[in-house]
């Protein structure tokens, strides 16, 4: 990868100034405020993120026999540096990601004949392959070791089952409620309340409670709770409530229960984290799938134009904008909506690096797949001229760079709704 920040003109004396007000501003503002402390600690997060995904390639690299010349922190220009045998390691002034530069990644670079043979396209095909996907298994990496630490330390979140104790019970003071009090809350149910049995029914979890419940509507009925030991029963008029599609449900007024998680061990930990980063991959496949299929690049348009219907106003990219406020939600609502966060995006952004056009990885991957194939063919050495790619590769940079553009004007005009 190629710096095209570096030439920007800047002394040193300046690059050190940018830096450190960056970083004190980040500081700053966390000390202020706690919750943009961990929201600032997640976008550092994801240039970390960034820097992994490139030191998979130098690792890989080097191993490879792969000369590589530079090995750098943010773009830009240098704000400090060293170099140890032939690398330059260091600092960049803008700490937007990172960067290693691998000698010869395609033909158009002109090396030194004495360095020919420890350039990328010089290498054998395994090598090249090892080496361009090595970014994109670093995320998964990444993701792999946070889905670990969910499991094991937050539990089986997916057969987690709330429990009929109630944490809350519409009062009509509630922020945003302009309803007045819910059914519960006049038939006299307390938060703190655990409902043992709704209309003769006895029920256990929150699901059977909320599913009885529903049948309901328009019904008064008897609804037996257990408060302070006690086990004391309430005639509750269940309202009924108009369903979006169409039909009524019945409506208690009672939110929040209390959640019984399973406790996973460290064995089952670390055989089902494989099986759900698998299921991770395949919705972001999916997901993919639907943005850059026909129908799908129609929604973004409409998502633009602010006429998506409200099902699909999500079927979008999101700027560094958005994934700022996104990071504040997560944070605001814990850790583990936090690691599932980064678990997403490590896994969207590794599967996205491997679409096989330049400049991903993905099109290194492709270029280096045909040349096997075809020099097997022609038995003889066969060499990708980038050349006649870059018209391609130029479509690519500018789609790429409207959905950038696209995606920060929605999420100031129209910021995604909080996913936590």
């Amino acid at each position: 990868m190629k710096d095209y920040f570096e030439d920007v003109p800047m002394s040193q004396r300046r690059a050190v100034l940018v830096t450190f007000i960056v970083v004190a501003g980040a500081a700053a503002l966390g000390l202020w405020k706690p919750t943009v402390l961990g929201t600032v600690a997640v976008i550092l997060g994801f240039f970390v993120m960034i820097m992994l995904h490139e030191l998979g390639h130098f690792l890989t690299a080097k191993r490879a026999g792969m000369q590589v010349t530079e090995f750098f922190v943010g773009f830009g220009p240098r704000v400090w540096s060293f170099t140890r045998g032939e690398t330059e390691y260091g600092l960049k002034a803008f700490p937007l990601g990172g960067y290693c530069k691998i000698t010869g990644m395609t033909n158009l670079e002109e090396v030194p004949e004495a360095d020919e043979a420890r350039t990328y396209r010089a290498k054998g095909f395994l090598a090249k392959l090892m080496v361009a996907s090595a970014g994109s298994a670093m995320h998964f990496v990444i993701a792999a070791v946070l889905m670990f630490s969910v499991l094991f330390f937050a539990g089986d979140l997916r057969n987690a089952e709330g429990t009929t104790t109630v944490n809350v019970v519409v009062d009509g003071t509630e922020e945003g409620n302009t309803e007045g009090p819910g059914p519960a809350h006049a038939a006299g149910l307390r938060p703190g309340d655990t409902i043992l049995a709704v209309d003769g029914v006895a029920v256990s979890t929150w699901e059977e409670m909320v599913g009885e419940v529903q049948t309901l509507g328009g019904e008064t009925v008897p609804v037996v709770v257990e408060r302070d030991g006690a086990t004391r029963t309430f005639s509750v008029e269940i309202e009924a409530r108009e369903l979006v599609g169409g039909g009524t449900a019945g409506y208690l007024g009672v939110g929040r229960p209390d959640v019984i998680v399973p406790e996973i061990s460290l064995g089952t930990a670390l055989t089902r984290t494989p099986g759900e980063i698998v299921d991770i991959s395949s919705r972001s496949f999916e997901a993919l799938g639907r943005i850059f299929s026909f129908d799908g690049i129609a929604n973004y348009f409409d998502n633009l134009a602010g006429d998506a219907p409200a099902e699909r106003e999500g079927e979008r990219f999101i700027s560094p904008v958005g994934f700022g406020r996104i990071s504040y939600q997560a944070v605001s609502a814990g850790w583990v909506e936090t690691f599932a966060l980064l678990i997403s995006i490590n896994v969207f952004v590794g599967i996205f690096n491997l679409v096989p056009l330049l400049p991903f990885d993905g099109g290194h991957i492709a270029i280096a797949t045909y040349e096997r194939i075809a020099s097997t063919i022609r038995r003889r050495r066969v060499q990708v001229d980038v050349a006649k790619l870059m018209p391609f590769t130029a479509a690519v940079v500018a789609v790429l760079g409207f959905i950038f553009l696209s995606s920060l004007f929605m999420d100031l005009a129209r910021p995604v709704d909080n996913p936590f």
